[in-house]
């Protein structure tokens, strides 16, 4: 990221695992911990290849992959990318498909703006990386560990050197003995150089001292505008910007109101937003404007975050308005303003909902890059995955790509065998999401998932909570829906093996979810005329959206789920509202009629009854913002 010095991104190869189960000594873990927070990245077929690998050196000799499974993050490939290298670098030249994927997986991280090492003995995967210009460089085992000593801690430097030159000497010994086969003296220049550049370059440090005064005003600024004290010298140093950028205070204190509130009225709330952000970027651009261009990338980058919070939000309630292009721009607005700050949580969650937007258009391989660039980024901050992979793994299964699919849902299963407690709350809240996306056939299939989590774990409130929403999905869910995910339920019901007892409880749970959706889809008694709205639309039942209609006339059917009417329908023929499964519908102040529905829409959506509406602008459709 721009201001800061770029740590490492490592992604390495069978080969240095297998030195390292051969010679390393107990500690490995722990001081590669200490020295790589991000962890080492690899691809699945390195598992594969190195499964039966063991500590030789370490106590019962333990499998180096159960280990180390704390610090690797695996990163799945497409067969497709693989094989497009394979021919771009021609195919009799290719390695083997587990280097290849992780030479397409180097050159992905990359292509994200990290620098990125790929660590091999393999000398044909340097010379082909550099053929077709992947973007990262390679070095060998050896190499990699004499570097991990330069840059741990004092406590590790020892160990770490020891290793390297036992891996050196192994490395040279096998060079060595393939001298016959083919030309080694490329690949013995090529290690010796890559221990020359593993040297700390002194020359590399002459812009440190000004970049360091750079970050420490850019943190100076944040804090101040976060409502700390920051040091009176940089205060000083920092001149007019922390009252030029003063006004940005006023987005987190709009977003606390906002997640303080039951809930929100999501038009109003969000065109409230609209103004106060616009009204900020104002106040703060006409201040900025007279200033140098340094003074004004210090302020840009220290009110990144603000913006980057405003502009979620924004996103999110753009959203449940139903309108998905512009929720598009406020998400890529916010991921722009995340790369500012060099956060890289804000970025996954970014391109998360970026991902969703890209489900919503059926664009299922843009979806599945940007769900998978998440799982990435998740892995790389020890953040919770599940969410991310399953999405990626349906994305994948829709868009005929099942081989990668079968992968994603092999780490999902994993994950939810670890921890089902979560993995049911994630499910619920992944659920929650698809259908405030009107995706309600994705949703009932990662519900099912979600209360076979919560069964098996027990869990009485996230079961019920479960329930809840299954309700609403089965009540929302039109054939269409049912048919175009038709073999998406197969494939998700690998994700959570269920014992005997399990099944026969969710059998239950299922059952009864199936009489109340039949018993709210009862007629209704018909109304002789007009009644006020609070005698038939009382406080204690909610009400709930489940989806809307847009006729080619612009009108507009809201069909919602109320708890004491069942599923109604209502016209409201302006065509002013735009509106998303999950939000809460007030109606008061006016009159309604209650009728009953015509055969073609009380079969098509399974309607008790339709209400008429004499003043359509007093209803109002609100939700529970969580920011």
């Amino acid at each position: 990221m721009p201001g800061c010095d770029m740590a490492t991104t490592w992604v390495v190869d069978s080969n240095c695992f297998i030195h390292m189960g051969s010679m390393a000594q107990d500690g490995l873990v722990e001081d590669l911990s200490k020295t790589i927070p991000e962890g080492i990245f690899v691809t699945p077929g390195v598992h594969k290849e190195v499964k039966t690998v063991r500590f030789q050196r370490w106590k019962n000799k333990p499998n180096l992959l159960d280990k180390m499974k704390s610090i690797l993050t695996t990163i799945s490939v497409e067969d497709s990318q693989i094989r497009g290298l394979a021919n771009q670098i021609g195919e009799k030249a290719a390695p083997q498909d587990v280097d290849l994927s992780l030479m397409v997986l180097a050159s992905k991280l990359s292509r994200e703006g990290r620098d990125v090492v790929l660590v091999t003995d393999d000398f044909k995967m340097t010379t082909t990386s550099q053929k077709v210009n992947l973007g990262f460089t390679t070095c060998p085992p050896s190499t990699f560990l004499q570097r991990l000593s330069e840059t741990s801690p004092n406590a590790c430097k020892s160990r770490f050197r020891s290793l390297s030159r036992r891996t050196r000497a192994a490395e040279m010994r096998y060079a060595i003995s393939r001298v016959n086969e083919y030309d080694i003296q490329a690949k013995l220049t090529w290690m010796v150089d890559s221990l020359i550049e593993a040297k700390p370059q002194p020359e590399s440090k002459q812009t440190t001292p000004e970049k360091s005064s750079e970050q420490k005003l850019i943190r100076a600024l944040r804090k101040y505008l976060l409502g700390g004290v920051p040091k009176k010298s940089h205060m000083n140093s920092l001149a007019s910007l922390p009252d030029i950028c003063s006004p940005v205070k006023e987005l987190d204190a709009h977003l606390k109101e906002i997640s303080s509130n039951d809930s929100v009225i999501v038009e109003a709330e969000y065109l409230r937003g609209i103004q106060l952000i616009s009204s900020v970027l104002e106040r703060v651009g006409l201040g900025l404007a007279p200033l140098d261009e340094e003074m004004a990338e210090i302020a840009h980058r220290a009110i990144a975050g603000h913006i980057y919070r405003m502009e979620t939000c924004l996103a999110m309630l753009a959203k449940m308005n139903g309108e998905m292009m512009i929720a598009r721009l406020h998400l890529s607005r916010a991921l722009h303003h995340a790369t500012l700050v060099d956060d890289v949580e804000s970025e996954m969650l970014a391109t998360n909902q970026l991902g969703f937007l890209a489900l919503v258009r059926n664009n299922w391989m843009r979806a599945a890059d940007l769900f998978e660039t998440a799982d990435r980024q998740a892995q790389a901050t020890k953040s919770p995955r599940l969410a991310y992979v399953v999405c990626a793994g349906m994305a994948r299964y829709l868009g005929g790509d099942e081989n990668l699919a079968a992968k994603h849902l092999s780490s999902a299963q994993t994950m939810v065998k670890d921890e089902p407690v979560n993995a049911a709350n994630t499910l619920l809240l992944l659920g929650k999401t698809l259908m405030a996306m009107d995706e309600v056939g994705l949703a009932i299939e990662v519900l099912d998932e979600g209360m076979e989590c919560a069964i098996d774990a027990n869990d009485i409130g996230i079961t019920e909570q479960l329930a809840e929403y299954l309700v609403l999905a089965n009540n929302a869910l039109t054939d269409n829906d049912a048919q175009q995910y038709v073999g998406l339920r197969r494939y998700l019901d690998d994700l959570k093996s269920v014992s005997s007892k399990t099944s026969h409880q969710l059998e239950e749970k299922i059952s009864e979810i199936e009489q109340q959706v039949e018993t709210m889809s009862k007629p209704i008694d018909a109304s002789e005329g007009w009644v006020d709205a609070e005698t038939v639309f009382t406080e204690s039942a909610k009400f709930t959206v489940l989806r809307q209609l847009t006729t080619e006339k612009n009108q507009s059917l809201i069909i919602g789920q109320h708890g004491d009417l069942g599923i109604v329908g209502f016209w409201l023929p302006d065509g002013d509202f735009q509106v998303s499964g999950g939000q809460n519908i007030t109606i008061k102040n006016t009159q309604v009629k209650v009728a009953a529905a015509p055969d073609e829409l009380r079969i098509e959506h399974n309607l008790s009854g339709l209400i008429a509406i004499k003043n359509p602008q007093e209803i109002s459709f609100s939700a529970e913002i969580n920011l």
